[in-house]
């Protein structure tokens, strides 16, 4: 567990299905009682009461399943995310064909995708497609990145000192705090990306693996 504020959440969903048999046992216990006690087997007042018991207990448990499931804040929310941004600058590959930072394989497959192959700190890195872009134009900033909350001015800088040849990753963490904990988040990551800068277009080398 990330944090110990994510035991926000666990507690909160052990409540959940506490409530849960709760809810049936008093529902049991009502029910035994009015045909005991009463001599019926149908009662307005219990079925209002079941059906009551029965929308809050449904409304504490989508409420909980889109708190832990489905929550998304906006990047740009410094209440519930942290960011940062990494530089690594890249190393040229030389082999026969070219001299290359990049290498782009593209696996021909009914769920086609690409993987980008570049080498930074002397260590070899693949980055998934998905969640990556390459720019090689005049501004540091690919389209594709420009979703995501990168400086461009630091961007700038990082062109001048790596000769426009880096990797930036942005990496964005849930905060450790109760809200991020309510939904087991706290202290993970929500997200990655990977901006690779090169300085233009034939720095890339293209591999189709079948």
């Amino acid at each position: 567990m990330k944090s110990a504020y994510n035991y926000i959440g666990v507690f909160a969903w052990i409540i959940v299905f506490l409530l849960l048999v709760f809810i049936i046992q008093n529902i049991r216990k009502r029910h035994i009682k009015m045909i005991v006690m009463d001599h019926v087997r149908f009662s307005v007042k219990n079925l209002v009461l079941d059906v009551l018991e029965i929308v809050v207990w449904g409304g504490l448990l989508v409420s909980m399943s889109i708190v832990t499931f489905f929550d998304n804040p906006s990047l740009n929310d410094h209440a519930r995310i942290t960011d940062s941004v990494k530089f690594r600058p890249l190393i040229m590959t030389v082999d026969q064909d070219k001299s290359f930072y990049v290498k782009v394989n593209t696996v021909q497959s009914r769920d086609s995708k690409v993987e980008y192959t570049l080498l930074s700190d002397g260590n070899k890195i693949t980055i998934n497609g998905a969640n990556s872009s390459i720019s090689d134009g005049a501004s540091p900033l690919s389209p594709a990145a420009s979703a995501y909350p990168f400086d461009e001015k630091v961007l700038v800088k990082m062109d001048q000192n790596y000769q426009k040849a880096y990797l930036a990753t942005y990496v964005a963490r849930y905060k450790k705090n109760w809200r991020n904990g309510l939904g087991l988040s706290a202290g993970r990551v929500a997200t990655e990306y990977y901006l690779i800068r090169i300085p233009d277009q034939t720095f890339v080398k293209d591999q189709q693996t079948k």
